[in-house]
């Protein structure tokens, strides 16, 4: 079994998967699963089969947050290279990632790429001029790294440097890495990508899609509440009401507009603009993040 790199794998309602990520990937890489949805069947199934994946099963949904801290503090290496479920990963990608660490380990976070970055980036650079690329070079490869000030989802971790720096728990789901990423640069703590190593983030479908809709009003009430605490932490209380004050007013004039209207599709715009109010205001009336995804609770439209 590798003694220098954990995989971590975060699921709910995830199986489909996990057991296509696990059967991908080499059976001498140490893998632990946090299943946030009580799926025992899924545990059993996978721990019977690969006999390097252990399967921490949660008694309840508890977030990204708390999943990862778990996972960190779970993993025996130097390092633990967390992900959500809904990502393709190589082996050729995991080797890689070792060639550099073997190399280079002067960084808290590092994350590879994403295959298709049109449509979304896993990391940002805010001001180019102060950031510096460099290339490792390794016998295998050499390898361009680049110093980034946020990544998003996918995270090589390096326990020797992060140290006691966890996630903030706070935070269930959304904006809890760029918290993360803020946190430790503020601490003096680099932060890389490299762009030459690619993976594939399929992008909202850890889920069955038939969940879709509960889904999308979780993502609405957490997105608000998350960015307007993001923004209080960091800057203030003023600050995050501006900054969400014109999400506020956008959701309240989608949820008149289609307030009245039978029509199924108008219904459920109504429904998602009223849950996004509900995350926008419980953020301003400083309440804790506590609205949880219900997979079996029936919504009324």
């Amino acid at each position: 079994m590798n003694k220098i790199i954990t995989l971590v794998f975060l699921s709910y309602h995830s199986a489909h998967h996990i057991k296509r990520i696990v059967k991908t990937l080499n059976n001498k890489f140490q893998i632990i699963v946090i299943e946030n949805s009580s799926d025992f069947e899924l545990k059993k199934e996978i721990e019977k089969n690969h006999k390097n994946v252990y399967v921490k099963v949660c008694s309840q949904n508890i977030g990204f947050s708390k999943a990862m801290n778990l996972a960190i503090k779970m993993a025996k290496t130097q390092y633990v290279f967390c992900n959500p479920s809904d990502v393709k990963i190589s082996n050729s990608l995991i080797y890689s990632l070792l060639n550099i660490i073997k190399n280079f380990d002067n960084f808290g976070l590092l994350t590879p790429s994403y295959k298709n970055r049109s449509i979304h980036s896993n990391y940002f650079i805010w001001d180019k001029e102060k950031k510096k690329d460099f290339v490792i070079r390794t016998k295998q490869k050499n390898y361009l790294l680049k110093e980034v000030d946020f990544i998003d989802g996918t995270i090589l971790i390096n326990k020797k440097v992060i140290k006691k720096n966890l996630f903030d728990e706070n935070f269930f789901i959304y904006y809890e890495v760029m918290d993360y990423s803020k946190r430790l640069i503020n601490k003096g703590i680099k932060l890389y990508a490299c762009p030459g190593l690619k993976f594939e983030h399929f992008g909202g479908q850890s889920h069955n899609k038939k969940f879709d809709l509960h889904a999308n009003i979780f993502r609405n009430w957490h997105y608000n509440w998350s960015k307007f605490y993001y923004f209080k932490k960091h800057y203030n209380y003023l600050y995050a009401f501006k900054k969400l004050f014109p999400n506020l007013i956008r959701a309240l004039k989608k949820l008149l507009i289609n307030f009245f209207d039978t029509n199924k599709e108008k219904k459920i715009k109504k429904i998602l603009a009223l849950y996004e109010i509900k995350g926008i205001i419980s953020g301003i009336m400083l309440k804790k993040s506590y609205y949880r995804l219900n997979y079996k609770k029936k919504i009324k439209f």
